[in-house]
């Protein structure tokens, strides 16, 4: 049907639902076996921690993608503009040093607007 689904175990009975769900989740006090077959290990049992665990990687997942495309938009009007600079110019209109602080600025706002963003 499309969908992702988890699953939550803590015993041997569970080993064949980690291996058929896309994500897999072992309690802290279950056994070996369902630890080793399952993609996250809790530290504890308390359920909430799975919810959280779910919350902070979709949100890690999303700032990523943000980010690079952050970049890659970014860093093509740089090259846009030295392309166009060395077909007019026959140099480059900006320098290394230039560049550098381009990115050193472009990272910076980049970096102050995945921190401000919230989950």
């Amino acid at each position: 049907m499309g969908k992702k689904v988890a699953v939550v175990g803590d015993g041997l009975n569970d080993v064949e639902s980690f291996h058929i769900a896309d994500v897999s989740f072992a309690m802290g006090s279950s056994s070996s076996v369902a630890r080793h077959h399952a993609s996250m290990v809790l530290v504890n049992d308390d359920f909430e921690s799975c919810i959280w665990s779910v919350i902070w990687g979709r949100n890690i997942y999303c700032n990523i993608k943000r980010f690079l495309q952050f970049q890659v938009t970014a860093n093509f009007s740089v090259l846009v503009t030295i392309f166009i600079g060395y077909c007019y110019l026959t140099e480059s209109p900006i320098s290394a040093v230039q560049l550098l602080w381009i990115n050193l600025i472009i990272d910076c706002l980049a970096a102050l607007a995945l921190a401000t963003r919230l989950p």
